[in-house]
């Protein structure tokens, strides 16, 4: 996550969705949400480009989906663009648990000065979401490949796989992010994840996806616990019923 992403499009959507997952409504209490935004410094000139959706012709096919949330896009970019803003707008529920320290490698930095910082970093953010009940994980580009290593200077845009496992263990929902490359079809990269999750992640049983197609193309893999199963699978037709089905699909 960058602070120049703050209130583009897919913002919209990444909020509207946790908003939709972390409740309350008929299916069940409010789950206490908690964010690792896995925080990148800047780049790329021009992302983040993404906010006409908050203008006419085509604001009011997104502020249907969720009026309230679509206010406070439009002030943070109107005024802020910030993680920090993001999190002090009320887009998330009160009580969301934020970590957002960002991971920064020298480029001189020892193997061993990283890996000692990156181990700190992680153990830190896995503190500050140990009383969720939902941990969103928000890289910069997704899940771990294999030409990028941990230790490498883009290794804090992605998330590996092990750095949530803590969090299953104790019994915690997680969303990840995961961007939709071009060198494959859409289906393949999501199959290969949910399988690389499931491997990982013994007992999950059914692996949700929630893919966005606006402007760019992403999916969110929501891996349940035994106890928010039923919850979260509810929530996620009830959206996919919903004015967002004009935005979200299953795959």
């Amino acid at each position: 996550m960058q602070d120049r992403y703050a209130g583009d499009v897919g913002d919209f959507g990444k909020y509207g969705l946790l908003r939709r997952l972390s409740g309350p409504d008929r299916h069940g209490p409010a789950l206490r949400l908690g964010v690792l935004w896995y925080r990148f410094e800047d780049s790329t000139p021009g992302d983040g480009k993404y906010v006409s959706y908050l203008e006419p012709p085509r604001a009011e096919e997104f502020r249907r989906c969720d009026p309230e949330l679509f206010g406070r896009m439009r002030s943070i970019v109107r005024n802020e663009r910030s993680i920090a803003a993001v999190e002090a707008s009320g887009a998330l529920p009160s009580g969301t648990a934020f970590f957002g320290d960002k991971l920064v490698f020298g480029r001189h930095e020892s193997r061993e000065s990283r890996a000692s910082k990156r181990l700190e970093w992680i153990e830190a953010g896995l503190r500050a979401v140990e009383d969720a009940d939902l941990v969103f994980a928000d890289p910069d580009t997704g899940l771990q490949v294999p030409s990028v290593k941990p230790l490498h200077a883009k290794g804090p845009k992605y998330v590996y796989y092990y750095d949530l496992r803590a969090c299953w263990d104790r019994g915690q929902s997680l969303v990840v992010y995961q961007h939709i490359a071009r060198n494959r079809t859409a289906e393949e990269q999501i199959a290969d994840r949910i399988a690389a999750l499931h491997e990982l992640f013994r007992g999950a049983e059914d692996i949700l996806t929630l893919r966005w197609r606006r402007f760019t193309s992403r999916v969110y893999l929501v891996v349940p616990s035994a106890d928010h199963a039923d919850t979260l699978a509810a929530r996620r037709r009830a959206l996919l019923a919903s004015p967002w089905s004009r935005h979200f699909t299953s795959r």
